[in-house]
């Protein structure tokens, strides 16, 4: 009995210590939820240094708006006969992040003024995804229309 519980005890301290490298899972959480399983060994462990960001993030209350993308323009189907069609759009979110984000309420009247004018004698729209809490919310608004999101 004793000489089983030696062997035992010697395959033991064998199969650990001819182990040539411990490795592990290391798990990265986005901002956006998504989770990633990096493979990580012994050898590739460091210190993590976390850069100090040069703006703080601001934080806001769980129902305010959040706005996550904003496009202003239109879309064409005059191609000169060919099938198909042209998009002519600007990126409007940095104008919207500036004025709505945070608040319950925001109003906006729609114009060139978030981005420019990408579509030169057209009508065009302003198309936002916004959240309030977990829940995305879309807006659509024409050119002079007054766009209001709300988080109640």
């Amino acid at each position: 009995m004793v000489r089983f519980a030696f062997i035992s005890l010697l395959f033991a301290l064998v199969f650990f210590v001819s182990v040539p490298y411990l490795h592990a899972e290391m798990k990265i959480t986005l901002k956006d939820g998504k989770v990633l399983n990096i493979p990580v060994s012994e050898n590739e462990v460091e210190s993590i240094q976390y850069a100090e960001p040069d703006e703080p993030e601001e934080v806001f209350p769980e129902k305010a708006i959040r706005v996550q993308s904003a496009k202003y323009g239109n879309v064409s189907f005059e191609l000169e006969g060919q099938l198909g069609y042209k998009q002519y759009f600007c990126n409007a979110k940095e104008a919207l992040v500036k004025k709505c984000d945070g608040k319950n309420k925001c109003r906006a009247v729609v114009g060139n003024s978030f981005c420019g004018d990408p579509y030169p004698g057209k009508g065009k729209y302003l198309y936002v995804e916004y959240t309030c809490g977990q829940k995305l919310k879309r807006a659509k608004k024409s050119q002079t229309e007054i766009m209001i999101l709300s988080c109640p």
